[in-house]
């Protein structure tokens, strides 16, 4: 059936359905029938997934040396290999798992909740358990949850651009249309997907999930998730690593066969040599570390919505954010009323306030301010007439800057308005003693920090449907109401948290410039009224001229949506950009900004439009997503760092042997045991260290920074050198005095324990490690403790056959041990302390 060519009465007819909506028992029938109104893609195929971890070159070398091994009849080294190439698929599997399963709990947050008619009831459901049949109300902001035929339309506008590519809103309607159209020709149709930018509409939902013409598009194909910077980042380091493994590689081929190792012995060790070299766990590591942040701030009511937002909230350099709920309660209450006549009627007064707020129809209102003139006009006793009716509700205007409601009554029609003070009094006739006085009251409730809205009203000959057609004369100015929303307690501390880390606050308001100002000195955003900026002469300026003024500017006045989009594409210009919004004119700014941030209040387009949702509205939950974000960042550095120091020391240790004429202090399998060991036991841990102190009293890094800056490539290099020399001193004093598998059993355990020491340095870049063992990471110490008992039992243990390991003197082990993880700790320290003088004289200098 072609719904928008049949009458509405015939359409609730075909879908067996009623103004009234279905009942209780009728939607059990159909959801049995239809199912739950989701979207169901083509997954990724269980095979695909099974063979994933596999399908890598460092898995296809690993293969490559078993087989040398077993055809060598080197069957214990193929064992072990086919051990370890288990162990890391199995890691890969439980690490997919646990990812998939918390990305499961978190989409359980963005779960729409629509307002729906059932038994006769005004009800609010799941999105997903609508049915067709379904009664559906639909406000304005909320994203449409299924396709159906409008029943009722009040000033609906649609944006369809998801599903249509048309970039402007359509305006809805109800009546039939003949012949057949194509999709973007249906206005009296909605789609799942698109969203409600103005109006309201009554809906009776026809199809639902995989039916919708969403779903049939979105089933087509699976949704391919984008690679995050950060792992654009790595996969470009790891590419660098790999071209000059493949150089080192072939250079250490060519040593070894030169020093009279057997060719496929040679081809083996190399093969080793490299997998050892390269992380090739590492993407997946991070993806878990990236996966478990987003659960952390979750826990802070902060839902990121992508991995990609977390490596941008730490490196966020300035925060432009709505007042409004965001560092405000939004629990708005008239705090005080001036009239122009001292003589003026308060019941009159009153009564006007009740007027002029938005009722919007059903007698719920959204409004914050109309829920306060409600209020007071409740608590003042105001009450209506029995014979006033409202004629015609005329809702805010950003044109106008004003909103009005038109009365019907014994006296005939009256009009009420309430707005902008300078677009109230423009339109009304005032003495200038009378604007005077008016002016000189406004500044003074402005001043307090007070919203200041005026009130004005007439006679009117009939009704009137919009601000378009107010008269230009007859205008009655009535006065002012101040309203004031209670900052949230924690706002002024978390703005300074953010200031102190270096990032920027701005406050961007449609407030009076003095209200703005009075508020930004309450929150120590502001010290002085050149730092406000009067939104109003953006129109008088070019983009050069405000890119230089709104450098210095912390709070942004009388501020319009098209005025948003434009300081944020200014800012965007020298700074990483986050902006907060919570409602259908804040979309174009959230998209325009680097990260948008959407209040959890706010309409469905503005969280579907945001990068992170704050659940609880809370500024400091940004301040909370920032820190974490750095802490996230930070610990990929440290993962880094860790494992190519480790790797690039092994590989230092054996291509310097094969230089200076050395036996190898480690045999290939030895290697494969302490890649084994070391990385998989210590990596992950690292990732989850706890931030250090002064994280956010650091400035953001540069987004065109490399993940690693030359100073802590310089400290990797120090490591490496310094692992490499003492395994090797130490192998050649232990040569002279020993047979060859006494010293390898030497060198083999001092590689080992230098690298749980480099893991001791790696918890903190700038922190002394006498310093952070102190801040508790249970994870890192479990890991360390796994490793240390492995070890335990390759040396004392029943695998000493396996990994050609001899007895050795226990004073030998702890001595070099000693002397090796001291070695280690020593020049990490010196380099640790060369760069706290460095940051000092920069700090000088600046």
């Amino acid at each position: 059936m072609l719904y928008y060519q049949e009458k509405t009465e015939d359409v609730l007819k075909a879908l067996d359905s009623t103004d009234d909506g279905i009942t209780s028992q009728e939607f059990k029938e159909r959801l049995k029938r239809y199912g739950p109104n989701s979207i169901r893609v083509k997954t990724e195929p269980l095979w695909r997934k099974i063979i994933e971890p596999f399908m890598n070159a460092f898995m296809w070398v690993l293969f490559v040396a078993a087989i040398i091994s077993y055809l060598k009849d080197e069957r214990l080294d193929a064992v072990i290999i086919t051990v370890i190439i288990s162990i890391t698929a199995t890691i890969y599997y439980v690490q997919r798992f646990s990812t998939e399963r918390i990305l499961r709990a978190l989409q359980k947050h963005e779960q729409q909740t629509v307002e729906v008619i059932r038994d006769g009831k005004t009800v609010s459901v799941s999105a997903e358990r609508l049915v067709p049949g379904d009664i559906l109300l639909l406000h304005e902001g909320e994203k449409i949850p299924a396709d159906g035929r409008l029943i009722h339309s009040d000033g609906l506008r649609v944006d369809e651009s998801l599903l249509t590519g048309e970039s402007l809103p359509i305006s809805k309607q109800v009546l039939p249309l003949k012949n057949e159209r194509e999709v973007y020709e249906q206005n009296n149709m909605v789609f799942q997907g698109a969203y409600v930018v103005a109006g309201e509409a009554r809906v009776v939902v026809t199809t639902t999930g995989n039916k919708t013409q969403f779903g049939m598009l979105a089933a087509l194909s699976s949704q391919a998730e984008t690679s995050s910077p950060v792992q654009k980042k790595v996969d470009k380091l790891l590419g660098q690593v790999i071209v000059a493994v493949l150089i080192i590689a072939a250079l250490a081929f060519c040593l070894a066969t030169y020093r009279g190792m057997e060719v496929t012995e040679a081809l083996r060790f190399v093969l080793v040599l490299a997998v050892s070299a390269v992380p090739e766990g590492l993407p997946v590591a991070i993806s878990v570390i990236l996966v478990l942040g987003m659960r952390r701030m979750a826990k802070y009511k902060a839902l990121v919505r992508s991995m990609q937002a977390i490596e941008n909230t730490g490196v966020i350099t300035t925060i432009a954010t709505d007042k409004t709920g965001t560092l405000t309660k939004n629990q708005l209450s008239v705090q005080e009323v001036w009239q122009p006549d001292e003589h003026a009627d308060p019941e009159t007064f009153n009564k006007l306030i009740l007027l002029a707020a938005n009722h919007n129809g059903n007698s719920k209102s959204h409004d914050p301010l109309d829920k306060a003139m409600l209020m007071h006009a409740q608590k003042t006793k105001a009450h209506l007439a029995k014979d006033e009716v409202e004629v015609t509700n005329m809702p805010f205007d950003h044109r106008f800057a004003m909103s009005g409601n038109v009365w019907s009554g014994k006296t005939g029609h009256f009009l009420a308005l309430k707005g902008a003070p300078e677009h109230i009094m423009e339109r009304c006739k005032l003495t200038k003693t009378e604007s005077l006085q008016a002016h000189h009251n406004l500044l003074s409730l402005t001043g307090q920090g007070f919203r200041v809205i005026a009130l004005a009203y007439m006679k009117l000959p009939g009704a009137i449907e919009s601000l378009e057609e107010l008269p230009k004369k007859g205008i009655e100015f009535a006065g002012f109401i101040a309203v004031a929303d209670e900052l949230r307690p924690a706002a002024k501390s978390a703005i300074a948290s953010a200031q102190a880390a270096g990032v920027t606050v701005r406050m961007i308001t449609g407030d009076h410039f003095e209200t703005a100002y009075a508020i930004g000195k309450q929150l120590g955003m502001v010290e002085h009224r050149n730092q406000v900026f009067d939104s109003r002469e953006m129109t008088k300026m070019s983009d050069k001229q405000l890119e230089k003024v709104i450098k210095d500017i912390r709070v942004f006045a009388r501020v319009v949506p098209e005025n948003k989009f434009r300081i944020l594409s200014l800012l965007k210009k020298h700074d990483i950009t986050a902006m907060t919004g919570d409602g259908v004119n804040d979309v174009p700014a959230l998209t325009n900004a680097h990260i948008g941030i959407a209040m959890g209040s706010g309409t469905q387009i503005a969280k579907e439009a945001g990068d992170i949702v704050l659940l609880d509205n809370d500024f400091r939950s940004i301040i909370s997503a920032i820190r974490e974000g750095r802490i996230i960042f930070n610990n990929m550095r440290r993962m880094l760092f860790y494992l190519f120091a480790t790797s690039s020391g092994e590989v230092l240790t054996l291509v310097g042997a094969l230089l200076i004429g050395l036996p190898l202090p480690v045999i290939a399998v030895q290697i494969l045991w302490i890649n084994l060991v070391t990385d998989t036991a210590m990596v992950i841990p690292l990732g989850l260290e706890p931030g250090e102190k002064k994280v956010m009293q650091r400035k953001p890094r540069k987004p065109t920074d490399p993940i690693l800056d030359p100073f802590i490539i310089s400290r990797m290099i120090l490591i490496a050198f310094t692992m490499a020399v003492t395994t090797l001193l130490t192998f050649k004093y232990f040569l002279e005095i020993y047979p060859l598998v006494y010293a390898q059993t030497i060198a083999f355990s001092l590689l080992v324990v230098m690298q749980w020491a480099n893991a001791l340095n790696a918890r903190s870049e700038v922190e002394s490690v006498f310093t952070r063992w102190r801040v508790m990471n249970s994870k890192f110490y479990i890991g360390l403790g796994i490793a240390i008992t492995l070890q335990m039992l390759a040396l004392f243990g029943p695998l000493q056959q396996t990994l050609s390991i001899v007895p050795v003197a226990a004073s030998e082990l702890l001595l070099t041990g000693l002397l090796g993880a001291g070695a280690i700790i020593l020049v990490a320290e010196l380099h640790k302390l060369l760069g706290y003088f460095l940051r000092r004289r920069r700090e000088q200098t600046a």
